[in-house]
Formats: structure tokens, C-alpha cells, sequence
């Protein structure tokens, strides 16, 4: 629009300047008038001729102001359009940083939201597995305690090595009798049967589940067995029709017997004791027998009336000779016995400190896997084992008067029986094969969570530290930990315990508990009665100021005190717990400042104590500044005095002070002046060293002149001995 009404202007301008010759031409003539009309109009003409010109002359000059002005006006819009459009540029560029901004913000606080929930998910995955795992022990440890109080019959097997040794018989039942020559009728044969030794070897293994037992291996064993035999036997001589009568009345037959077998036994076991019954199938490997004994030769001759004999002659009899038995040779087996382990196994010992294993698990192998036995046993073979082939027990030959031959009894007829009998003791060595164990179980662990909370507010403290120790031994069975307002969660064995809980500005709070179940949670809460603190807070009563001091609190009625606070540089504060019962009060000496003694009505208030500065023209005395004995020297002890009156200065800048040195009045006039002048010096030598401006500072030594306390006692002398500061 402000464009538009400019061009208007413009125009209208233009249109003017052309217009005018027009009209000026358009207009008629003057009517001739005199020469002085004439002239008068010649002037009126030129006059307006040049109000004319200057009128052009001020439109045109209108005109190009008015050209310039809508240039300006141009440049200004344009300006102010590049302005608005750079203006526009950065306030895009500025939205577009702050949006990408923004959706940095956006994406980082979504990834946080992620991080966050993520993290979330993983507390609260660890936290089930967590609480699964703690779950399954406690199962795990309800079933392993299950089996101990109800256990498995559990199979345990054992390798054995048993000795055997007792007596041993061959019975043999005679059937057969010769006939002809050298007959031999079973009638009139006498045997006595005398046994003898027998040995074995036992390697077996065994089997008991629960009372029963089964019992089977290799079973080796040495037989032998002697038998004496009394009979008569007959021979004809053909040649002289007489007739020989053999008589036999000691005949002694040893036989061996070596067998290789298999057992079959069944029994049970009842604490100590035990039993076994079946049956031993053996093999029988080659042994031979041996025969020893005389015999008498009577001879029945026609030719003579009476029979008459031929003497005594030792049987030239069989040794070594090989039997054959039948195969295979089955036994019917007993055996009972006793345990030796209560006698021979060495024992744990049930009181010891360390024991090898706990209750219901098994022993460890080694010495208790070692089992020994002590047995009876009886073995009887129920099947002939003979199968020696049929012969004579004696030969004869020719004419001869001996005994050409012998052989076994068994081989009468070739059908007599023989049952083998071996009854003895056996001694057995057990070697235990361990199982599989139940792995032992350890009880799952008790937690005790604790928490510590106000006990005007119920909430949790921010800060606190928790220790607990066993109620019986005293021991500590958690150290002093941190406890945070989400509480503390830690493992305890069953027992008693007392948790003490400590925290700043709280009296120490203690809960007794019991944890009596393996895997049990108890909540502890401990709380805490909150402390008084008195807080005292020192300013400058005239400006408001903060100022660093010490306040000594004092018992009732006593001088020395109980607390020593310093207060804050910064805000002039500080705090102590006190102990509750006594009365106390305040007690501040500041230097620079009025002495203040108030008392203390509640050990929990918060005080603002307000100084009154020393003002001009007022003096003080510097307390525990001490110097050596007659000398000018600072000792060591005076710093803390010497720096307070520093920190005094430094805090008031437009301060100037006197250093007034005094003495007692041991010793000559002239010595102590001087004396004092020294030591004031040195006061101010050691600020001005510290910082001081020297034109701060006086000094000044007045001696003995001006005494405080008496000089007759060594107390007040010592209150003489004094550096004073006047306020200039």
C-alpha cells in the first residue's frame, strides 16, 4: 500500500510540470494599456515567470527529495526484507537446530527409557532366578533331609578274600566183593574212617541289599582224607591145591583231593550277624591217593593138619597214584558268621572336631571300606564224585607169597561211592565297593533383610551402618556395612543375633532376632531415636557478619570445658551432640570481641550468638600467648593466640591496634621496661611477618607500672605477664 500511494504522488507531480506551458498557453492576452501597465505587467510577467521557475524549481527539488526518500524507502524496505528474510533464515535454522535438538533429547531419553527398562528387566529376571534358585535349594535341602530321616535300601557290593581251613573227609560206601581166587566179600571188610585237612581259597564277590545277601566267585580248596581198612583175602595155589589166606588187619588208604569251583550262596544279614546257604558246583583236577600197611600170610596145606604161617610182610603199596572223579562235584554249602568291624575296623570318632562325613552319608574309602569276617561252614558233596575204573584191591602173581599189587578201595566194582565232607572256620577279608552317593546337600542359606527407620517418622534413613554379632559367642557375624534406604540383604546361619545400627545425629538403635529355618527370610527393623544437636551460629552484632570462633561449653559449675566447637568461616556455624542429663552453657572469648557467657536451656536448640566488636579506645588481653622466662622469644605454644589476633586484623581492614606490653614486678624497673617493649615488638614483628600492614601497628612497653592482680602470689604475677591490644 505504501508503495502504491507513492506512485500516485509521483504521477501527480509529473502531470503538473507538464501542464503549465499548456495553460499558459491557453490563456488570452492582456487588453494594451498605458506603457506604465506595460511595465508593471512586463514586471508582474517576469515576476511571475520567476515564481514560476522557483515554483518548478522547488517542485522539481520536491520531486527528486520525494525520488530519493522512495529510494531510501526502497532501500529500507529491501533492508528491512533481507533482514527479515536473514531474521526468518536463522530464526528456521535456529527452530530446525532446537527440533533436531529436541530429537536428540527425544531419542537420548528414549534410549535412557530403554537402558532403563531394560535394566528394570534384568533386576527382575535376576531377582526370579534369584528367588527360583533359593526355592529349589530350600526343596533340594527338604529332600535331601527326607532321605536321611527315610533312606533308600541302598545295594552295596564287596569283593571278598576268604581263607578257609578245617576237616575234610572222602567217605566212600563200599559195594563189591571178589570172586575166585582172592575173594573178597564186603561182609568181612572193616574200615574206619579217620579224614583229615582240608584248605581253601576264597574270591568272591557279594551283594547286600538291605538284609539280603548273594554271594558268588571262584572258591579253591584242598581235600584229604585217610581211611583205615581190616579184611581177608584168599588165593589157591593150583600147582599144591593150598590155600593162602591174606590177612590185612592195618591198611591205611590217604587220598588228596584239589577242586576248583563256583559258588551259589543266599543269606541275610542282621546287624552283626549273618548267614549263607547253597550251593558250590567244583571241578576236580588229577590228585592221587596212597596206601601203607602189613599183612599176615596163613597157609591152609593138605598135607598138613594144622595151618602154619609164612610171616608178616609190608604191602608193597600204591603212592602218588591218580583217581579219577566224576565231574562236576556239586556241594551243598552253609555258612554263619559275625562282623568284626566293631572290633577290627578303626572307628570315627564321634566327638572329633572335624568329622570325616555327616550324618546319613557314607563313609569315604579308605580304612572304612576294609570289612572283616569270622564264619562257620559245612560243605557236603551230595553226588558221587568217584569214577575210578573197577579193579582188585590186591593182585597176586605165580606162586609168589607177596602181594603183587594194590589199589584203591574205590575201585571195587567199580561202583563205589564217594561224597566229599569239609567242615571248618573261615576268615574273610571285605573290600567295600563305594556307590553312588547322594551328593550331601547343604542347608540353603538364611537372610536377614534390614532396615532402619526414623522413629518419629517411620522412614527410612538416608545413611546408616549396621553391625550384628551372635547373641551367645559375641563373635561378629556381620561387619559394620552400609545400609541404604533400600535396606541390606545378608546371609545368616540359624542362630541368635543382636544388630546394633549407628547413624549421624541418632542414638545407636539394637534388635535382638532368632533365625531358626534354613532358607527363611526375617525382616529386621531397627529403630532410631533421633540425637539433639545444638547448633550455635556467631556473627558480629554490628554488621551481621559471620565470625569464626571458639565456643566452649561447659558443665554447670565447672570451669573447664566439656566441648570445644570452632565455628565456620563461612557461616559462622557449628554443631555438637551432647550428652544428655547435665545442665551446660556458652562460653566464648573471641578475641577482639566482648566476652560472652550464656546458658544453654535445651542441648538440641539452635543459637545465634551475636559479639559485641571491641570498640575504639577499649583494651583486651591476648590470652595464651606465652613467651620465654625473661626473654623476648614467642614459644611455640603462643600460635594458635597469634594467629586468632591475625584473623581478627585480616577480618577488619581499617583496624589500627596498640601492642601494650606489661610485666610483674620481680626485678629492676629499668630491666622489666625494657623487657616489655621487647616482647610488644615481637607481637608485632610476627603479625607484620604474617601480613600486617605496618602502619596498622603500635607497640608499646609499660613495664611493672600497671598491674592487674597482686604480685605476691605466684598466680597473680602471672596474670601481670600480659599483652594488651587497644583499639586506636
Amino acid at each position: 500500500m505504501r508503495h502504491f500511494l507513492q506512485n500516485i504522488l509521483i504521477a501527480s507531480v509529473v502531470l503538473s510540470l507538464s501542464c503549465a506551458p499548456i495553460v499558459c498557453y491557453a490563456m488570452p492576452e492582456p487588453v494594451p494599456a498605458t506603457q506604465t501597465d506595460k511595465a508593471k505587467a512586463a514586471a508582474q510577467k517576469k515576476k511571475e515567470a520567476e515564481k514560476a521557475k522557483a515554483q518548478k524549481a522547488k517542485e522539481k527539488e520536491k520531486a527528486a527529495k520525494a525520488k530519493e526518500k522512495q529510494k531510501a524507502a526502497a532501500e529500507k524496505a529491501k533492508a528491512a526484507d533481507a533482514k527479515k528474510k536473514e531474521a526468518d533464515k536463522k530464526k528456521a535454522a535456529t527452530a530446525k537446530e532446537n527440533a533436531k535438538k529436541q530429537a536428540e533429547r527425544d531419542k537420548a531419553a528414549e534410549e535412557r527409557a530403554k537402558v532403563a527398562e531394560k535394566r528394570a528387566e534384568d533386576q527382575a529376571k535376576k531377582e526370579a532366578e534369584t528367588k527360583a534358585k533359593e526355592e529349589k535349594a530350600i526343596r533340594d535341602y527338604e529332600k535331601y533331609q527326607e532321605s536321611l530321616e527315610n533312606p533308600k535300601t541302598e545295594v552295596i557290593s564287596y569283593f571278598n578274600l576268604g581263607f578257609r581251613a578245617g576237616y575234610s573227609a572222602m567217605m566212600d560206601k563200599l559195594n563189591g566183593a571178589y570172586m575166585g581166587a582172592g575173594t573178597l566179600n564186603q561182609s568181612n571188610v572193616f574200615q574206619q574212617l579217620k579224614g583229615g585237612g582240608g584248605a581253601g581259597l576264597d574270591v568272591t564277590y557279594s551283594l547286600e541289599y538291605g538284609h539280603f545277601l548273594f554271594e558268588t566267585g571262584l572258591d579253591f580248596r584242598f581235600l584229604n582224607s585217610t581211611s583205615d581198612y581190616g579184611f581177608m583175602a584168599t588165593r589157591i595155589d593150583k600147582n599144591y591145591n593150598a590155600e593162602y589166606n591174606y590177612w590185612f588187619d592195618d591198611l591205611r588208604e590217604t587220598r588228596n583231593m584239589l577242586e576248583i569251583g563256583l559258588p551259589l550262596m543266599f543269606g541275610a544279614q542282621f546287624n552283626k550277624f549273618y548267614f549263607l546257604l547253597g550251593a558250590k558246583v567244583h571241578y576236580g583236577l588229577p590228585m592221587g591217593y596212597s596206601q601203607k600197611g602189613q599183612y599176615d600170610v596163613t597157609v591152609n596145606d593138605p598135607a598138613f593138619v594144622d595151618p602154619y604161617g609164612m610171616g608178616i610182610y609190608d604191602l608193597n603199596g600204591q603212592t602218588k597214584q591218580k583217581m579219577v572223579f566224576k565231574q562236576p562235584d556239586i556241594s551243598a554249602a552253609a555258612e554263619i558268621g559275625l562282623d568284626l568291624d566293631e572290633w577290627l575296623q578303626k572307628q570315627p570318632d564321634p566327638k572329633a572336631k572335624k568329622a570325616k562325613v555327616k550324618p546319613g552319608q557314607r563313609l569315604p574309602f579308605g580304612q572304612e571300606h576294609v570289612h572283616y569276617r569270622v564264619s562257620l561252614f559245612a560243605e557236603y558233596g551230595v553226588l558221587n564224585s568217584n569214577a575210578t575204573p573197577k579193579a582188585n584191591p590186591v593182585d597176586f602173581a605165580g606162586n609168589k607169597v607177596e602181594v603183587q599189587n594194590s589199589n584203591t578201595f574205590l575201585a571195587l566194582n567199580g561202583d563205589t561211592k564217594l561224597n566229599n565232607l569239609f567242615v571248618g572256620a573261615k576268615f574273610s577279608i571285605q573290600f567295600e565297593v563305594p556307590g553312588k552317593q547322594a551328593r550331601p546337600v547343604p542347608p540353603p542359606p538364611a537372610y536377614a533383610i534390614y532396615s532402619v527407620v526414623d522413629a518419629e517418622t517411620n522412614q527410612p534413613l538416608q545413611l546408616a551402618y549396621v553391625e550384628t554379632k551372635d547373641t551367645q559367642t559375641g563373635k561378629i557375624a556381620l561387619r559394620e556395612k552400609q545400609i541404604t534406604p533400600k535396606g541390606l540383604r545378608q546371609k545368616h546361619a540359624l542362630g541368635s543375633y543382636t544388630a546394633t545400627a549407628r547413624a549421624a545425629d541418632y542414638y545407636d538403635g539394637m534388635q535382638s532376632f532368632d533365625i531358626e529355618q534354613v532358607g527363611s527370610t526375617e525382616y529386621i527393623t531397627i529403630v532410631m531415636r533421633h540425637r539433639p544437636v545444638l547448633r550455635v551460629r556467631v556473627t558480629n552484632k554490628e554488621t551481621g557478619m559471620v565470625v569464626p570462633a571458639t565456643v566452649q561449653i561447659r558443665k554447670s559449675g565447672v570451669s573447664e570445658p566439656a566441648y570445644s566447637l570452632a565455628t565456620d568461616s563461612t557461616n559462622g556455624a557449628a554443631r555438637m551432640m551432647l550428652q544428655e542429663g547435665p545442665k551446660y552453657s556458652l562460653h566464648i572469648a573471641q578475641m577482639g570481641y566482648d566476652t560472652l557467657d550464656m546458658a544453654i536451656a535445651n542441648i538440641g536448640d539452635s543459637i545465634d550468638v551475636q559479639l559485641t566488636p571491641i570498640k575504639k579506645g577499649e583494651v583486651f588481653i591476648v590470652k595464651n600467648l606465652f613467651f620465654a622466662t625473661n626473654k623476648t622469644r614467642i614459644l611455640k605454644t603462643s600460635e594458635e593466640a597469634l594467629n586468632d589476633l591475625y584473623m581478627y586484623l585480616s577480618r577488619n581492614p581499617q583496624m589500627r591496634i596498640k601492642i601494650i606490653g606489661h610485666t610483674d614486678d620481680v626485678g629492676k624497673d629499668e630491666a622489666n621496661q625494657l623487657l616489655s617493649e621487647g616482647r610488644a615488638n615481637e607481637v608485632m614483628k610476627d603479625l607484620i611477618e604474617r601480613g600486617i600492614a605496618p602502619e596498622r601497628l603500635e607497640a608499646e612497653g609499660r613495664g611493672e607500672s600497671q598491674p592487674i592482680d597482686t604480685n605476691k602470689t605466684e598466680e597473680g604475677r602471672q596474670n601481670n605477664r600480659r599483652v594488651e591490644i587497644e583499639i586506636l
